[in-house]
Formats: structure tokens, C-alpha cells, sequence
């Protein structure tokens, strides 16, 4: 609702440290708050688990990616407070977990580039998780249109001045929290992670920039698959597939160390899926501090 606290996409936060408070005001953009964190991932295992699990199951299309998706979900969980962000030098608990990543219609060098939004409930399943992004991305590729693609052409095919118009008026009703779920919803820029999985087209992990428009707090590249020699105590050499990954993070919205360990949780699930296979029990605290809106819930 404008010129209030209230927004469509999350929860006001009181009673934060003076601090804390004082961050945006100190770092007023993300790109004044950014922090890289570079990791890599070993997914020998990771790779083992997708070709069992598509043996065994009939259709199910599960990948290296989408078992890093379902580990963000699964570490968001336990490590909530990566689902906030700040607008308006305000702090806001995110009432969905949302995802943003591109997806090309076909894998050539014109292959035409769509942003694809989705928001997950905590209580999916890893196959019911797989086959929802799995239909999404099908009727994209078949020619259907997301709201973002319209929404970007209708605003391109304009007069550069009344471009420039309308994003001005665009941050000044996001900052006063202005905007309708409507058009929160159809942006990519309003995700709890972005994601870019330039692995899939050959080329490594980017250092990339957050974006200053919307909310998201954290941009996740996934790099190409590499094989790494390495030297074993016995003297050996073990072959072994990594993958790198690179979190751009906005530090305002919680400390360094918290995200680290958020970090380190989604590595470890992504690099020993089987834990994503156990039933998710939480607590009415843990949901709470979740904050989710109630059809978030919703499988």
C-alpha cells in the first residue's frame, strides 16, 4: 500500500539492530553492498544420483541444476533470513520463496533468451519440484509467452522519453511501496535468487553484478562442468567432477557469516542429494519465521 509499510511481496521486520537499520542509509544501492562468494561444488556424486534416479523413475526429467534449485529451497528453511531484502531503506521478510533463471527456447547462439519466475512451496517434493519447472519450461519452448516478455515488449516498442518515464515512476512506486503483487509477480527482479546456469552453454561461473531495480538479495552463476585432478592421501589420483559457483549477495540484508552458512548447507545438499530425499518436518517456528503468505503452501 503506498506511502505505508506495507507491501504485497513480504512482511515489514521490526526491532532490528540500530545497526542494521542504519545500512541502507550507509549503502544506499546493492552494488554498494555487494560480497562475492566463489565456491565450488563437487557433484561426482551429484551426477551419479541424476542417472539413478532417472533410471528408476519413469519420465522424470531431474538434472545437476534442478538439484541445486531444490537445495536453495531446502537451505532457505533452515537459514531464512537470506529471504529478505530491503526497499525504501526498509527490511522486509519475503512471504515467497521465488526463483528467477533464463532459459533459452533453443541451445544456439540466437536462441532467443527467456526469464523464467517461479515461486515453490517448501513442502514439494524433489520430483513433484522437477516436474513443475520441467512443464513450465516445456510450454515456454512451445511458444508460450511469460508475463515478463509482454510486459518488456509493450515498455520497449515506446518513445525512449516515456521509457525513461515510466522507470522512473516504476522505482518511485517500489520505493513507496506502490507496485501491485500483479506486476511484482511478473518481474524477475523481485526473486529471492537469481540464478544463471551458464554451465549449460560451456562457459564458466561470471562475477555478476545484482540488479539495482526490484529486491532480489542474491545472484547465484553456475559455471561449467570441469573434471579435477586430485592427489589422495594413499598417493593416488582420483578424478573428480566440480562445478563452480558464484554468489553475489547483498549485505544488508543479513550478516556475512550467516550467509556463508547458508552456503555451505546448499553445497553439502547439492553434492549429497539423497538428504533431499528425507520427509521435511518444521516446526510452527520455523514456518513463522519463514513468513510465508498462506498459498505458499500450497503444493
Amino acid at each position: 500500500m503506498i506511502f505505508t509499510k506495507k507491501r504485497p511481496d513480504g512482511t515489514y521486520i521490526k526491532n532490528l539492530h540500530f545497526f542494521t537499520q542504519l545500512l541502507p542509509y550507509i549503502m544506499p544501492t546493492r552494488s554498494d553492498a555487494n560480497i562475492f562468494f566463489e565456491m565450488d561444488f563437487d557433484v561426482t556424486n551429484t551426477l551419479k544420483y541424476v542417472k539413478k534416479r532417472k533410471r528408476e523413475t519413469d519420465g522424470l526429467r531431474i538434472s545437476v541444476f534442478y538439484i541445486i534449485l531444490y537445495a536453495t529451497i531446502r537451505t532457505i528453511i533452515q537459514r531464512p533470513r537470506l529471504n529478505r531484502f530491503v526497499s525504501g531503506y526498509r527490511f522486509y521478510q519475503r512471504n515467497r520463496i521465488s526463483f528467477n533463471f533464463v532459459a533459452k527456447r533453443d541451445l544456439t547462439d540466437d536462441g532467443e533468451e527467456i526469464n523464467v519466475t517461479m515461486s515453490f512451496s517448501p513442502l514439494l517434493s524433489l520430483e513433484a519440484f522437477c516436474k513443475k519447472i520441467d512443464d513450465h519450461i516445456s510450454s515456454i519452448k512451445e511458444g508460450a509467452s511469460t508475463g515478463s516478455e509482454k510486459l518488456n515488449s509493450f515498455i520497449a516498442a515506446m518513445p525512449r522519453i516515456l521509457i525513461k518515464f515510466i522507470f522512473w515512476g516504476f522505482k518511485f512506486l517500489d520505493h513507496h511501496n506502490g507496485l501491485p503483487k500483479s506486476v511484482i509477480d511478473s518481474l524477475p527482479f523481485f526473486s529471492t535468487v537469481f540464478f544463471t546456469n551458464v554451465g549449460s552453454v560451456g562457459i564458466d561461473a561470471p562475477l555478476h553484478h545484482n540488479f539495482e531495480i526490484g529486491n532480489g538479495g542474491i545472484f547465484c552463476s553456475i559455471g561449467k562442468l570441469r573434471k579435477i585432478n586430485i592427489l589422495k592421501k594413499d598417493g593416488t589420483v582420483e578424478t573428480r567432477d566440480k562445478i563452480k559457483i558464484i554468489f553475489t549477495y547483498d549485505d544488508r540484508i543479513t550478516d556475512g557469516i550467516y550467509c556463508a552458512r547458508y552456503i555451505d548447507i546448499m553445497r553439502d545438499l547439492s553434492e549429497n542429494p539423497e538428504k533431499l530425499e528425507a520427509p521435511l518436518e518444521l516446526t510452527e517456528e520455523q514456518m513463522k519465521q519463514l513468513g510465508l503468505a498462506e498459498k505458499e503452501w500450497d503444493v
